[in-house]
């Protein structure tokens, strides 16, 4: 068995979780508060926590521990310059998603108070703000995973 490529593929998979749930989380969180439809806000700011706990948070840990086990076998690569771009966009990524999940928190604990709409409005802005810096980030991470490129 080839270890590199078991790792590579396990980086890949974690890369398409993240993305993917980070999309749909994005998109049902957003439709189930502009519904204004409390029991629908209330159940989607429940479930947004928890998937955003169950399948990012598992898909991140699988993509360090992927990474650092193809540095192991590849430690040159520590000095690529596509390298370390990617390890330092992937990092402000993780520092915007660490205040977009205190946010969700927010948000569903102002899903069951009627008298919380404008707090609730700006933790939705501040929210989608920070998903939208994080989402072009992480399809730049994965453009230089992919393409390798030499500076």
């Amino acid at each position: 068995m080839n270890y590199y490529l078991a790792l590579k593929t396990l980086h890949i998979l974690c890369a398409i979780i993240v993305l993917g749930t980070g999309t749909g989380i994005a998109w049902y969180t957003l439709r189930g508060w502009l519904s204004g439809d409390s029991q629908v806000i209330q159940w989607v700011s429940k479930e947004t926590v928890r998937a955003d706990w169950i399948f990012t948070g598992s898909a991140v840990l699988g993509l360090l521990g992927s990474a650092l086990g193809m540095l192991v076998i590849n430690p040159a690569w520590i000095e690529q310059t596509w390298l370390q771009l990617a390890a330092g966009l992937t990092l402000a990524v993780f520092l915007l998603w660490l205040p977009v999940v205190y946010l969700q928190y927010q948000l569903r604990a102002h899903a069951n108070q009627e008298n919380s709409h404008s707090q609730i409005r700006w933790i939705m802005r501040t929210w989608c703000l920070l998903g939208a810096l994080a989402f072009p980030l992480t399809i730049a991470i994965v453009y230089l995973m992919v393409s390798k490129p030499s500076f």
